[in-house]
């Protein structure tokens, strides 16, 4: 239930949890006061609001019993019962008679109040009739304080019980939304904590957490996104580190492939100088060597230049029409040139098309082949290297078939997709940069096709793709 709470329930609840505490509190005090008031009213410690109404009823009797005294002017004294009761004597119209001036304004209709008791501000008016001959002639106005402030104003204790019920609803008011203000404050503060954490962490390179215990739709919502944003930060610096120690172990392997056949070649050389004088020196084997060599550097910066290329998803293949029987009898004359001296090797070329040309990338097929046939001549010191090629028509695309088999070492790894891993060393051939069945795989890729390798049964490794013939 608490994951359904927002920051704008939480504000709105504040307000309401204010003014209600604020309101229970006032009651409260209210009624304290107003049991206050009761107890220091009955104690003669304050005077109640109708203090003087006492007075009023003592002198409404006296004037009645004098009621002729009073038309001849003889006015009750007053002042005897209080110095703050006054008293005017006015006829049926209002006009003054006897006793205190202006005690009620013209607003007040005498013939209409006779008999009543009015409560003006913070006086009482008593009219008391005068009767003559059983007849109204006058009317005794009476005035007296009528309320707990003006009955106590010089009394500290009224003051002070006045200032209360005045203020306490402010201070309440204050008092709450201070409180309840910092409450959610702290909690809406643990969020931010939580994430100035996370933001710590990331800061200091850490991506092994993930930010928990946030409270309120918005912070979870922010809480996901950090989660999300770390794992993913995570996965970029993995694969950061990941790409750079491929970096580093291409350059090192790049490096020892370059020194190999360099180291070679410098051999053959040194080799040919110091027994170029003898007689019947035959040179052919060693500049067969070196020409192999050259071949492997040649493969290897070939290989290079094709890696960012083919890495690109945005690669696009040059296709052409291309005479696929005349460029494979080619490459069977360049691979079978390369075994001369290597009777035991024997290479076949099995060749089924039924078309003359299709619309391929020669360049980049030439590159797959070349990758692909040249493992086999290194891991196959006898036997037979054969590709076999053929197509299949499925609906309006064109498939090519290519199937590269040996009888070499074979592979080492149980999972073969490993293979096809920029940069991978099979266990069999450490320190070689291992990016031919890389280049192939992605190569075949862009021709809309797969690749794949296995082991054969008899010995040896076979590797297997088909393309799709390019659209004109």
């Amino acid at each position: 239930m608490k994951n359904d709470k927002t920051i704008k329930r939480d504000f709105y609840l504040l307000v309401v949890k204010v003014v209600l505490a604020t309101v229970i509190s006032s009651a409260v005090t209210y009624l304290c006061v107003i049991y206050l008031i009761m107890t220091l009213t009955t104690n003669d410690v304050v005077k109640p609001t109708n203090y003087f109404v006492k007075d009023l009823d003592l002198i409404e009797k006296k004037v009645k019993e004098n009621e002729e005294a009073i038309f001849k002017g003889r006015l009750i004294p007053i002042h005897r019962y209080s110095e703050k009761i006054q008293g005017e004597v006015v006829d049926i119209s209002g006009k003054h008679l006897y006793g205190d001036r202006e005690i009620i304004d013209d607003q007040v209709d005498i013939s209409q109040s006779i008999n009543r008791e009015i409560v003006k501000g913070s006086y009482v008016y008593r009219f008391i009739p005068l009767k003559h001959d059983n007849a109204i002639q006058a009317v005794y106005v009476l005035k007296a304080p009528f309320g707990f402030i003006i009955n106590n104003q010089n009394r500290l204790e009224a003051v002070l019980i006045y200032a209360v019920m005045f203020i306490s609803p402010l201070i309440f008011f204050i008092v709450y939304l201070i409180f309840f203000t910092s409450r959610l404050y702290k909690s809406l503060f643990h969020n931010v904590k939580l994430l100035l954490q996370a933001s710590d962490h990331i800061a200091s390179g850490n991506f092994d957490f993930q930010v928990s215990g946030l409270k309120r739709k918005e912070f979870i919502k922010i809480q996901d996104s950090f989660n999300t944003m770390i794992s993913a930060l995570k996965e970029m610096v993995e694969r950061l580190a990941k790409t750079d120690d491929e970096r580093k172990m291409m350059v090192s392997s790049i490096a020892h492939d370059i020194r190999t056949p360099l180291t070679v070649i410098q051999g053959q050389i040194d080799l040919i100088q110091d027994l170029r004088k003898l007689d019947h020196f035959d040179v052919t084997p060693h500049l067969e060597i070196i020409r192999k060599n050259c071949g492997k550097m040649t493969m290897l910066t070939d290989n290079l230049s094709l890696l960012y290329k083919v890495e690109n998803d945005h690669f696009s293949l040059n296709g052409k029409e291309v005479d696929v029987r005349q460029i494979l009898e080619e490459k069977k004359l360049e691979i079978s040139t390369m075994v001369y001296h290597q009777k035991s090797i024997n290479i076949c070329f099995d060749v089924n098309l039924q078309k003359s040309s299709y619309i391929l990338d020669e360049a980049m097929l030439m590159r797959v082949l070349d990758n692909i046939l040249y493992n086999s001549l290194r891991f196959t010191k006898s036997g037979e290297i054969k590709l076999e090629v053929h197509d299949e028509k499925e609906g309006n695309e064109c498939k090519i078939y290519f199937r590269c088999s040996d009888t070499g070492t074979g592979f080492k790894e149980n999972d073969t997709s490993l293979l096809f891993q920029p940069f991978y060393q099979d266990k069999q051939y450490k320190n070689h940069v291992g990016l031919g069945l890389y280049i192939a795989k992605r190569i075949v890729n862009h021709h809309g096709g797969e690749i794949w390798a296995y082991n054969n049964e008899k010995g040896g490794a076979t590797v297997e793709f088909y393309i799709k013939e390019l659209s004109d």
